[in-house]
């Protein structure tokens, strides 16, 4: 607590004598719970999560933190003398002071970088996701950061790179305490040593190599490297009468020494189109290259869709080849239609395989104003495939959305999406999810949606808590979603009713939400 009163007074002394050129932004982000995880409480938890970044900034010099704040109220079991269980987590999260000038760039504290393409390194963010610990029942930001300091110089022909910081491990919330006696459970016991060098030899090339070196201990440490080259070949499509062509191609190759295993990492990508017709392709053989402080490329299509966004594969970059290939053509005044073939292969143990592929079909219209000045857009989708890691040897999702847009501003929505899946062994019967939501928005910034969520999935119908019976039967959840903006400072959510767990993915980061049941109330604040 105190190391959070020191540090906002620091930041608030400097907004509070503020000279000329200088400049400080705030914002917050505040998530009240009050209900109850299915299958975990049997009774109401409410819980109060802050998450507050305040920057400030003057020239090339700019200091900033972000504190999270979360406090939890359980109730106890009628008759209990006590009426509620009481904790609470007060964390400084990050620090950082960036200084720029020129081509050099200087940061001290906590950071994000990318090497390459994250096959060695990637530390990022996810802005807006809060995360529950189904293990320590915490709620925190799942920022995968580093805690040190980097050095970075951009030249016309060569930029280099140099690191030092501590990775966080993001599957564990802040503050958490165990033993006897009580100690916290160390998110940041290892260093890293990282950098990157990379030249411009000629305008469409440019070349480099990566490096890290990761230490847990003086006797356990872990050296990763990787060579990319990428290499723009649009003057040569132009050159053969293409004008409108484009292609690009990428390639980097990682290797690992270890004193217990090796491992590589090989990912290929091209990109090219010409007119209204786009091509990209994509190559992953990853072998033993999963750390906590890299993100190679998953190579799977990121949907936006509910039911897809649930079903989608999750990188192992353990043991991992495949391949994603995407084609997207455009009708000049009318939409465009988008094709995606996944592959992925796991390699759990020899002799022993799972197959993760996935084909996408998707059209998105958009149809001139209709009589009275509507304008309507709409989606239509068909996506099969599998998942034997997850245990599916078929799915099939369908989904339709559609989007009015009235003169005067307003916008009404409707999507409707359905699965059908089966498990393995094929002689289990298959079952259905069904997805739908109505919403209408106006343009005051006040909107609200109506949502449905449906499955007769047996791993979802079955009580876990009932472990005398199986039922059997459908399993609904009705929730309905209001925002509001306001004051041109204020973005408010509220979300009433009961929300299906399940894994979900931003940015192609995967993560697990929690089921959950109540009122949930989230205030955005811009300062």
């Amino acid at each position: 607590m105190r190391a959070l009163t020191n540090s906002l007074t620091m930041l608030l002394l400097l907004a509070a004598s503020t000279p000329a050129g200088a400049q400080v932004t705030a914002s917050s982000l505040t998530e009240i719970q009050r209900g109850r995880v299915p299958g975990s409480d049997s009774l109401s938890v409410s819980s109060l999560y802050e998450q507050f970044d305040v920057d400030y900034t003057r020239y090339g010099l700019q200091a900033g933190l972000r504190a999270e704040i979360f406090n939890a109220w359980r109730d106890t079991a009628p008759g209990s003398p006590l009426s509620q269980v009481e904790y609470q987590v007060v964390h400084v999260a990050q620090k950082h002071v960036r200084w720029t000038q020129g081509p050099v760039e200087l940061v001290a504290g906590n950071y994000y970088a990318i090497l390459g393409r994250g096959i060695t390194l990637r530390a990022f963010d996810l802005p807006g996701v809060i995360l529950e610990s189904g293990q320590y029942r915490r709620r925190y930001s799942p920022s995968r950061d580093l805690e040190g300091g980097m050095a970075t110089w951009a030249g016309p022909r060569a930029e280099a790179r140099a690191l030092i910081g501590r990775p966080v491990l993001s599957d564990i919330p802040p503050a958490v305490r165990v033993g006897n006696p009580l100690r916290d459970v160390p998110r940041r016991d290892n260093w890293l040593l990282g950098g990157e060098v990379s030249l411009r030899p000629a305008n469409r090339i440019k070349t480099g190599v990566t490096a890290v070196s990761h230490h847990a201990s003086r006797f356990d440490s872990t050296r990763t490297w990787s060579g990319y080259l990428e290499f723009d070949v649009t003057p040569a499509i132009e050159a053969s009468g293409l004008q409108d062509g484009y292609a690009t191609v990428y390639a980097e190759y990682a290797g690992l020494n270890d004193v217990h295993v090796d491992g590589s990492a090989l990912y290929l990508s091209a990109n090219a189109g010409v007119s209204n017709l786009g091509l990209s392709l994509e190559y992953k053989d990853y072998e033993n290259f999963a750390f906590s402080f890299n993100d190679p490329p998953s190579l799977v299509r990121e949907h936006a869709a509910v039911l897809l966004n649930r079903s989608t594969h999750a990188l192992i970059a353990d043991a991992e080849t495949g391949y994603q290939v995407e084609a997207t053509y455009s009708v000049f005044g009318l939409g465009t239609l988008t094709a995606n073939i996944s592959k992925g292969e796991n390699e759990l143990a020899p002799g022993f395989s799972t197959t993760f592929n996935e084909r996408y079909l998707g059209v998105d219209v958009e149809l001139p104003p209709l009589g009275g000045g509507h304008s309507v857009t709409s989606t239509v989708f068909f996506d099969w495939g599998k998942d034997e890691l997850k245990g599916i040897g078929k799915h099939r999702i369908g989904g339709v959305g559609a989007e009015s847009n009235t003169p005067g501003g307003s916008v009404l929505g409707l999507d409707l999406q359905v699965r059908r899946a089966a498990r393995h062994p094929r002689n289990e019967p298959a079952f259905w999810d069904v997805f739908a939501q109505f919403s209408y928005q106006h343009p005051s910034g006040a909107g609200g949606a109506l949502i449905l969520d449906r499955t007769n999935d047996p791993f979802e119908v079955d009580d876990v808590t009932t472990r005398d019976r199986t039922e059997t039967g459908t399993r609904t959840w009705l929730a309905v979603n209001l925002n509001v903006a306001f004051l041109e400072r204020y973005e408010a959510f509220v979300f009433a009713g009961r929300r299906r767990g399940g894994a979900a993915c931003t940015s192609g980061t995967c993560y697990l939400v929690l089921p959950f049941s109540g009122l949930e109330m989230r205030l955005k604040t811009y300062f």
